[in-house]
């Protein structure tokens, strides 16, 4: 066999398996196509049967043969979809009576399996049709490790009061990437009263690593019975804890909010002298307006640039603080005036959110 026929060889069958490739697509196509128009009836009938449900004109039964009809996944898909339109004691009573399909009881024992997309369809389906006989699946998909099923096993904390659950999603918090925290975050916030215990416990766990990590989610709770433990922690030996108290007092407006960041906007750490001058823009308490004006001095340039921002939240105050400093003798100080008297409004509300 010649090079040349070699060629023509490998050529031709390139492309037959480019043919069948293509050939497989749109077979691929079809098949979705026609799965789609066969199952697009059953969907639009689903749709029918939970609006009379919703109206008491049918009964759970006729909504359970409708998802009983569909795909599994496409179930859940309307469930989820269905589950913020229907009021709480009603969708209880369904979820209740999902219990018992063969289907639901399929997807539930999916929480222990070894394929994540299987353990995200439980927690999806948890998320809207949990009962208290759930909790111990959802805690187990709570400390999934895969970003995916931990939000969606999250979810389930809306519909499913447990402080069982709530303390698991408290501990996992400092170990969950920025996105999933966040989102844990803002669904741990609707579970306050329990949320609010524990977190006065764990305040109590000096030592405890994830301390940093727990105070910067409380101090988005706002909640005015955590300011005393947070001014508590302005003297921890942890540079971090100190930054992130630092932080939240910005948050709660009070007269040992204002003495605890007077004596942080004093510490060695520029981080926490940077967070403590927010805080006390945040605040903007005319007694502390020498303590902005000193920070405008600091070595550090983020730190004077936290001071200029926080000057601009004082008003007519802090404008003349920063008109009086863009023509005095301290160069850097200067120089940081001028460059905030410069920004314009947008600017400014954008830096010194």
């Amino acid at each position: 066999m010649t090079n040349r026929q070699f060629l023509l060889i490998v050529a031709a069958a390139q492309g037959v398996l480019l043919v069948a490739l293509i050939v497989l697509i749109i077979l691929n196509r079809w098949i979705r196509l026609r799965r789609s128009a066969k199952l697009h009836p059953r969907r639009l009938e689903l749709d029918a049967v939970m609006r009379r449900w919703t109206l008491s004109q049918a009964g759970a039964d006729d909504v359970l043969r409708g998802l009983s009809r569909l795909p599994v996944s496409l179930a859940i898909d309307a469930l989820v979809n269905w589950s913020a339109r229907v009021a709480g004691e009603r969708w209880q009573e369904l979820s209740h009576a999902l219990e018992h399909q063969w289907w639901a009881r399929v997807v539930r024992a999916n929480c222990r399996s070894a394929r994540w997309w299987q353990r995200l369809e439980c927690a999806r389906f948890l998320s809207v049709a949990a009962t208290q006989r759930d909790i111990g699946r959802v805690l187990r998909l709570l400390r999934d490790h895969h970003p995916a099923v931990q939000i969606a096993a999250a979810t389930t904390l809306e519909r499913l009061t447990s402080p069982v659950l709530v303390t698991a999603a408290l501990e996992q918090l400092p170990f969950l990437g920025p996105t999933v925290q966040a989102y844990y975050a803002s669904v741990l916030k609707r579970a306050r009263p329990a949320v609010l215990r524990h977190l006065q416990q764990l305040f109590r766990r000096l030592d405890d690593p994830r301390l940093p990590r727990i105070i910067e989610f409380a101090g988005r709770l706002q909640e005015p019975v955590l300011r005393e433990p947070f001014t508590t922690l302005a003297t921890h030996p942890d540079a971090e804890v100190r930054t992130q108290v630092a932080r939240a007092l910005g948050r709660f407006p009070h007269k040992e909010s204002v003495a605890a960041l007077g004596y942080l906007v004093q510490d060695e750490a520029w981080q926490i002298r940077a967070q403590a001058v927010r805080s006390l823009g945040m605040i903007a308490d005319p007694a502390t307006l020498p303590l902005v004006r000193e920070a405008l001095r600091d070595r550090e340039w983020w730190v004077r640039l936290r001071a200029g921002l926080a000057l601009t939240r004082f008003g007519a105050f802090g404008r003349n603080v920063l008109l009086e400093t863009e023509v005095g003798v301290h160069t850097e100080a200067r120089d940081m005036a001028r460059l905030i008297l410069g920004l314009s409004p947008q600017a400014l509300a954008e830096y010194a959110a």
